[in-house]
């Protein structure tokens, strides 16, 4: 129980998050905020059922959200969860496609994808990627 509410928490807080500073700021926030770099942390057996775990309960805690919770907050949910509560490097993507518009975001771990059905992917064009998007943002 306190799992959920510590998720529906952050999921309130995240959306208004984005409703009040917009997308792109959070997004930087949560990258300055959670990344972690030279982690040597893996996903193991134990660890990675841990993780399934937190991430069905997050499933559930965006159908019972009032407000429309997408794959974005997911993702920015999940990155900040496995960034600094499993030191776990892994980074955030969103990709589109055209036709038919479609966008989506992702966590990856290791360049392969976590949670995430391959053949849906493949057709979108990565358009973010958390770990780029670090250097392009850091100063010079």
């Amino acid at each position: 129980m306190y799992n959920f509410l510590y998720l529906y928490k952050e999921l309130i807080s995240l959306d208004f998050q984005i409703r009040r500073k917009g997308f792109d700021k959070v997004f930087r926030s949560y990258i300055n905020k959670y990344s972690i770099n030279g982690s040597n942390e893996a996903l193991t057996e134990e660890n990675s059922e841990e993780i399934l775990e937190w991430f069905i309960l997050l499933d559930h805690v965006c159908c019972w959200y009032p407000r429309k919770a997408d794959c974005i907050h997911k993702t920015l949910i999940g990155y900040k969860i496995l960034q600094s509560k499993y030191g776990i490097p892994v980074n955030m993507v969103i990709g589109i496609k055209k036709f038919p518009l479609e966008a989506h975001a992702w966590i990856r771990y290791q360049g392969h994808n976590l949670f995430e059905e391959m053949e849906n992917i493949d057709s979108l064009k990565v358009i973010i990627d958390s770990n780029s998007y670090m250097k392009e943002v850091e100063p010079s």
